[in-house]
């Protein structure tokens, strides 16, 4: 009788299994979070077609698939360099050739794995939200919103599109060459001081988008005057004259000390805003 032989070596990671995990991470990445473990369930969504190709033994799969449903979180444009990685790795750790020495197989090995993603999320993430978040969504808005305001309802819909192409193209880009440099070559980037630059240019681009989205669209003047034998002195003429706009910066930095000395809690700041507000335009300060 003819047995069956059952192929348990890993087969090999093609491109076209890259982009799969990918579009699965592009997908999935922000739809199954959960408070326990975040984005485990989509990053281990992502991995599994990966580590079905290298891990022909069931309890080998069952423990790769199970490594990768521990608590994980980044930013998940930019973090698709950490998937690609973790591919590479996966890769190597799969392999039993005879030519991988004591050294490497510790390189590759279960607790190596989990510590390059948790190491690398965090910093990843702060890089990713710097850059898509903190400074290309209002650079974005800063320039379309006129436009939007204006009536042209093309204005309205390009920054989404714009930030979703630019986010596909970006991930896409970063997976592959995650898998490409493995994990050494990330690590040097990040030592090497250049993302912090392109991190400090960012803030500052980001900086001037900010001022301007605050000069043009926090609106906060005051009708009060001052009545004098002569004439009435309005108030808000005369600080315009001193320093245009100087109660819309009086307010942003209001909460931006807020900020600094309590904390992000927006609910209250909203709240805050909301009732000076009617309070001074009822007693006709504002």
């Amino acid at each position: 009788m003819n047995q069956e032989i059952v192929k348990l070596e890993p087969e090999k990671i093609t491109k076209t299994d890259i982009t799969k995990s990918w579009i699965r991470w592009f997908a999935y990445s922000e739809v199954s979070n959960s408070y326990e473990r975040l984005q485990a369930l989509a990053f281990c969504g992502a991995m599994s077609g990966i580590l079905e190709k290298l891990y022909k033994n069931k309890e080998d799969l069952a423990a790769a698939l199970q490594r990768h449903l521990t608590m994980y979180n980044t930013q998940c444009n930019w973090g698709s360099v950490i998937s690609g990685i973790t591919i590479a790795l996966e890769e190597k750790a799969a392999s039993k050739s005879e030519e991988v020495t004591e050294e490497e197989e510790d390189e590759v090995s279960e607790e190596v794995i989990t510590g390059i993603k948790t190491g690398l999320m965090g910093p990843i993430a702060g890089i990713g939200d710097t850059i898509d978040y903190g400074t290309l969504r209002p650079i974005l808005m800063g320039i379309f919103i006129p436009f939007a305001l204006a009536g042209s309802a093309v204005a309205a819909l390009l920054p989404l599109i714009i930030q979703t192409t630019f986010t596909a193209i970006m991930g896409y880009t970063l997976y592959h060459k995650g898998y490409s440099v493995g994990k050494k070559s990330i690590i040097d980037i990040l030592q090497s001081g250049k993302i912090q630059q392109v991190i400090s240019g960012a803030g500052v681009v980001g900086m001037f988008m900010m001022g301007a989205l605050s000069a043009n669209y926090v609106k906060l003047t005051t009708p009060m005057t001052i009545t004098t034998s002569v004439k009435v002195l309005q108030i808000q003429t005369f600080i315009d004259q001193i320093a245009p706009k100087l109660l819309p910066l009086v307010a942003v930095l209001g909460v931006y000390l807020y900020l600094i000395k309590i904390g992000p809690n927006y609910v209250k700041i909203v709240g805050f805003l909301i009732g000076i507000s009617l309070l001074g335009s009822a007693i006709g300060i504002f």
